[in-house]
């Protein structure tokens, strides 16, 4: 028990080092080239509700994979694509290991994308989904979603994808990974940087603005976080302008202004 508090507790440091890491490195994309002009207090406010999701999510994932690692199941398929970095010229290693890792992506970005449609269907996932959609003043420290999403994570993506597969991916450059580490707070930031064409590759902040705007035709579009591919493949995807950059936000409710209506908001009684 000693060790599992020890390594809870390490991972919990460990993932808000990476978070404010990140935000604040994209903060200062924010402010040297801003789309937006975003105050302080949405930002602090976010880093305070940065800090809960953590401790919440942190403890109850790590118990959920201490119960999960000893029932001992064994995926259905293993699927080895460690020969795409197995090449001699180091760039093609390094281009093979960032290969490997977006095709093994993208099996898990189809559990992500369907299960990120069931939040926008189902009246039941909205109530906490709509915690996020509900930010009217999107950032990098302002991005976080309701604490419970990423419990729900558990039945919609993590057993299904535990059940089905196990990938050997070989070696992935690391600084790929600290890129990609950032990318879900990247693609909530405010900053004119974007990535142009890669962005269907990897989407970025203009991409999934679209999926947070208020306007119309715009939504259920842009669904993917970690590709464009199934949004794409099923018809939910938005090519956006060079200069398309719609506020966000909801206009039945407001981002939540406290503490306590972050945790609570979507156990409370819904209008209708």
């Amino acid at each position: 028990m000693s060790l599992f508090l020890t390594t809870v507790w390490n991972t919990i440091w460990s993932n808000a080092a990476h978070i404010f890491g990140a935000a604040a490195i994209i903060l200062i994309a924010e402010r040297l080239l801003p789309r937006s002009r975003y105050g302080l207090a949405s930002r602090l406010r976010g880093a305070v509700f940065w800090i809960v999701y953590i401790a919440i999510t942190v403890p109850s994932v790590a118990l959920f994979n201490r119960l999960w690692t000893s029932l001992g199941i064994q995926p259905l398929i293993t699927l080895d694509l460690s020969f795409l970095s197995g090449a001699e010229h180091p760039i093609l290693q390094i281009a093979g290991g960032i290969a490997a890792w977006w095709l093994a992506c993208q099996i898990g970005e189809f559990f992500y994308y369907w299960f990120h449609r069931a939040q926008h269907k189902s009246p039941f996932l909205w109530r906490f989904h709509a915690v996020h959609h509900a930010l009217q003043e999107m950032s990098a420290f302002n991005s976080n979603h309701h604490f419970t999403e990423e419990i729900f994570r558990i039945p919609f993506i993590v057993i299904p994808m535990s059940l089905l597969f196990n990938f050997h991916q070989g070696p992935v450059p690391l600084v790929w990974l600290l890129l990609v580490g950032a990318q879900g707070i990247y693609e909530h930031s405010e900053t004119k940087i974007s990535l142009g064409k890669l962005r269907y590759f990897i989407p970025d902040n203009h991409y999934h603005r679209i999926h947070h705007s208020r306007e119309r035709h715009h939504w259920d579009k842009n669904f993917g976080s970690g590709s464009a591919l199934w949004d794409l493949v099923f018809g939910t995807i938005h090519h956006p302008g060079k200069e398309e950059w719609p506020e966000v936000g909801l206009d039945e409710i407001g981002e939540p202004a406290s503490l306590r209506d972050y945790l609570f908001r979507p156990f409370r009684p819904q209008r209708a």
